[in-house]
């Protein structure tokens, strides 16, 4: 898999929980396989969970680890094509992901929808042109639409728990810091395609 954007991309789902519950044996079984490799975590939006269960992930496989929060502490980057670059944010961000492709070895992007313009959250705009120019595998640590890493994280629970082959599931929705509609949909899409493929698991 070179990118992980939606729980589609997984490929074999039983092999995938089959190594899942492998690394929750022993968290550190692959301590080699990230050595001499970085991880650079990019933020356009703030993550407790995410952030630090991915970057001890990381660790736990040997990976150095960059996190780089955009507006805090870097230039602030322009995501718009064609704009005038005459504000507050020096650097466009089409310049910015090939330099930070240069630094790491796999780039994991949060970015939620920005609800200025339907169609280009829609179409993951930001983390696209991530996929699109760094030039490495990137990762979706949640987006306009979709959470893949808390969907497969979701999928791993239901297995674990599950009685039946084929078990009832309830989603509920709790508040959240921002109004995340998109999201919203985004959840409910992912827990349809999972239960859809939980045969592939029996």
């Amino acid at each position: 898999m070179k990118n992980f954007t939606c729980v589609q991309d997984i490929g074999n789902l039983k092999s995938a929980l089959d190594e899942a519950f492998e690394i929750k044996k022993d968290r550190f079984k692959y301590v080699e396989l990230g050595r001499n490799k970085t991880l650079m975590m990019i933020f356009f939006n703030s993550s407790l969970r995410t952030r630090l269960s991915t970057q001890k992930a990381a660790l736990n496989l040997g990976m150095n680890v960059i996190v780089l929060d955009i507006n805090q502490g870097a230039w602030k980057l322009e995501t718009e094509r064609g704009v005038i670059m005459d504000g507050d944010k020096p650097e466009h961000l089409l310049e910015a992901i090939p330099v930070m492709g240069c630094y790491c070895d796999v780039i994991g992007v949060r970015s939620f929808a920005r609800f200025e313009n339907k169609e280009d959250d829609y179409n993951e705009v930001i983390l696209e042109q991530f996929i699109k120019h760094s030039g490495r595998p990137v990762f979706s640590m949640e987006a306009a639409t979709r959470h893949p890493l808390q969907s497969f994280a979701d999928l791993i629970t239901i297995e674990e728990y599950k009685k039946t082959a084929r078990p009832k599931v309830v989603m509920t929705w709790a508040p959240h810091p921002r109004p995340l509609p998109l999201e919203t949909l985004g959840i409910a899409e992912t827990g349809y395609i999972i239960l859809c493929r939980m045969d592939e698991c029996n």
